[in-house]
């Protein structure tokens, strides 16, 4: 089995930012539902041997309460545009889309619960993670757990596998969380460490088997004094992200929506927002079709494959 798990609120801010002018007649904002619909279809079509499941942010209170400022970069959605998240679920469970969540976590968390759950089904050929979340990368596994970067402005889209990890930050997925918790993540408010070479860093957590002894290895470091200086005054901060970067893989009594197949609600939702580009009949043809293909090799198409969502 093939799993292509999406990060929900990061794929319906990107159909908002995309499709944002979108409206009905009267003026109901549309662009979230019919972004996201056309997103994930134009997906599917592309991986078709894929099961895709669907999974949604709820508010982590223990990280905000842990780091008051958390997030607080982030614009929120205007009134009159959530009220498309809640139709988009419907339709989801409607066309048979798998989706999940779990109060108190946020969707990341919940990603890394299915993929360690995924991983260990001896049939599993790959696990694909759709998101630019740089949190996911740290659930890479070799060529079997992949994170598909989609494509944002001027940045094409990029499928992270180890090595491509390792490219980009010096260490590999298993020690990113040690790395980030020291050079900070500026989307999430996160401090890092001021005027330390990030490449100095990355080399020492590599020579070192966890976070306690990196900074046992900074000590004696070809660092200068003065980033040894600054490391040693930041350790505890550094830890204080660690909590709040590392995944937790292990959740407990996650949240399935019911799926309750009707083209009926299909239709309805698509009507309420004036949509046509969308055959709820094809739709539901695509997802119910090739829902539960198996193959007996595994299909890297990943590593192939380059497009746009919005062909």
């Amino acid at each position: 089995m093939n799993y292509f798990l999406l990060d929900a609120m990061n794929f319906a801010y990107r159909a908002h930012s995309v499709f944002f002018e979108n409206k009905t007649a009267e003026g109901v904002p549309s662009g979230m539902f019919f972004g996201f619909l056309t997103m994930l279809q134009s997906l599917k079509k592309k991986y078709r041997g894929y099961k895709f499941i669907v999974v949604w942010d709820n508010k982590p209170q223990w990280k905000y309460d842990l780091h008051p400022t958390y997030k607080s970069n982030r614009s929120k959605l205007s009134p009159l545009v959530t009220p498309q998240i809640d139709d988009i679920r419907k339709y989801l469970s409607s066309c048979g889309v798998e989706q999940y969540e779990k109060i108190g976590e946020e969707a990341d968390d919940v990603i890394a619960t299915l993929v360690e759950t995924f991983k260990k089904e001896p049939d599993t050929a790959t696990v694909l993670i759709h998101s630019n979340d740089k949190d996911m990368l740290q659930l890479v596994d070799g060529g079997k757990v992949v994170v598909f970067k989609p494509k944002v402005g001027n940045s094409p889209e990029k499928f992270y596998d180890a090595e491509a990890v390792k490219e980009r930050f010096g260490v590999y997925p298993e020690r990113l969380v040690d790395f980030r918790c020291i050079d900070g993540d500026g989307s999430d408010t996160i401090p890092g460490v001021d005027r330390v070479r990030r490449k100095k860093i990355a080399a020492c957590i590599c020579s070192s088997n966890d976070l306690d002894e990196s900074f046992e290895i900074f000590k004696s470091s070809d660092m200068s004094a003065n980033e040894v200086t600054k490391l040693a005054l930041f350790k505890e901060q550094a830890y204080k992200n660690h909590k709040i970067m590392k995944l937790n893989r292990n959740l407990e009594n996650l949240m399935k929506t019911e799926i309750c197949l009707s083209l009926d609600e299909m239709s309805l939702l698509l009507g309420r927002y004036e949509i046509k580009k969308i055959d709820p009949e094809l739709m539901l043809d695509l997802f119910q079709s090739s829902l539960n293909i198996r193959y007996s090799d595994a299909r890297p198409a990943y590593k192939l494959e380059s497009f746009s969502l919005f062909d």
